[in-house]
């Protein structure tokens, strides 16, 4: 395992296209200045190394290549394609997202490790909960939990959460588990694939708290694994680890792919969760797949899987108190 600290890791990401062009051996012409203005580059250098070099296609750079393709106006597709912004937030901090009952997201960090060319979220606020006041205001951002003793679990989301640093995170979950209503907490990242040094000894002991903490992994693509990956893996001390995928055009769309990917999962006990359909957010829309493809896809999938290494495969809808799986939007 390599002993580079994860921040100088994330210091030293790739920002320009045409580093990531040279690092990759590919032509330097890509990447339209309107596209980088609104949404940068930034992608860290452990995984461009998962990158094929030469291979304008590999999976893992179409994820993180700007292109002309978002600069496209679609129907359909919008800044704010969950309604979040619209419709969600807490009046009482910019922080807190109500969507289903008895869960409550956190966005506790508006920072990613990697920016990923779909994000649903790539138009929000750039805001920082947990700024240098952090300390000072945990208490307050939390206020809309403490009064609402419907909320069981506490999601947290972003950006990603583990860009906090082990100390605010640490303190963040101590004062969570003091609601005495919240009986699990939850973490969504993208980080330990990006970043796999980010999964260290103290991080470990962080996330070793008396209530049920339930770690959810974003992978779309069995080439994010690496060794380091799964040996830090094997540190976590998380009950349960689950995995999150979303469907992408170019990259997963491919029956052998999405069988690769959730059988190595399952081999290292990671329960797939979810196959997402796309969030048709503002240029991203030459990633979706159509829904009777993904459901083709998703039928070859239960003929060589077990059926806890079938995620469901499903969209969220605004409005609706929980994901939707797509064969009731066929089926309708």
């Amino acid at each position: 395992m390599t002993n580079v600290n994860w921040k100088d890791e994330l210091s030293q990401a790739v920002t320009e296209v045409s580093e990531l062009c040279r690092i990759l051996e590919l032509p330097i012409d890509w990447g339209d200045p309107l596209v980088l203005r609104e949404y940068p580059l930034f992608v860290p250098h452990s995984f461009v190394d998962k990158m094929a070099k030469g291979q304008s296609n590999d999976p893992l750079l179409l994820q993180v290549l700007p292109c002309r393709e978002e600069l496209a106006i679609i129907s359909g597709f919008s800044r704010d394609p969950l309604h979040e912004l619209s419709n969600n937030f807490s009046d009482s901090s910019c922080c807190v997202l109500k969507k289903y009952a008895g869960r409550v997201l956190l966005l506790v960090s508006h920072s990613c490790g990697i920016h990923c060319r779909f994000c649903f979220r790539r138009f929000f606020p750039r805001f920082n909960c947990f700024d240098e006041n952090y300390f000072n205001n945990i208490e307050m951002l939390l206020k809309p939990l403490y009064s609402d003793n419907t909320i069981e679990e506490v999601i947290l989301s972003g950006g990603d959460p583990l860009l906090l640093d082990d100390l605010e995170l640490e303190r963040l979950l101590y004062y969570i588990v003091k609601i005495s209503h919240v009986k699990r907490i939850r973490i969504h990242s993208r980080l330990p694939v990006v970043l796999p040094n980010r999964l260290t000894p103290e991080l470990v002991k962080t996330l070793s708290f008396s209530c049920p903490i339930y770690l959810v992994l974003h992978i779309n693509h069995p080439n994010e694994l690496c060794d380091e990956f799964w040996e830090r893996r094997e540190m976590l001390k998380v009950p349960v680890v689950l995995s999150q995928t979303v469907l992408l055009k170019g990259v997963n769309d491919n029956s052998e792919v999405l069988y690769q990917l959730f059988d190595r999962l399952i081999d290292h006990r990671i329960i797939p969760y979810y196959l997402h359909q796309l969030d048709r957010v503002q240029g991203a829309a030459h990633f979706e797949v159509p829904l009777e493809e993904g459901c083709r896809l998703m039928e070859q999938l239960r003929k060589r899987l077990p059926g806890y290494a079938v995620p469901k495969y499903v969209q969220e809808i605004p409005g609706m108190l929980s994901k939707t799986e797509i064969k009731e939007i066929i089926r309708k």
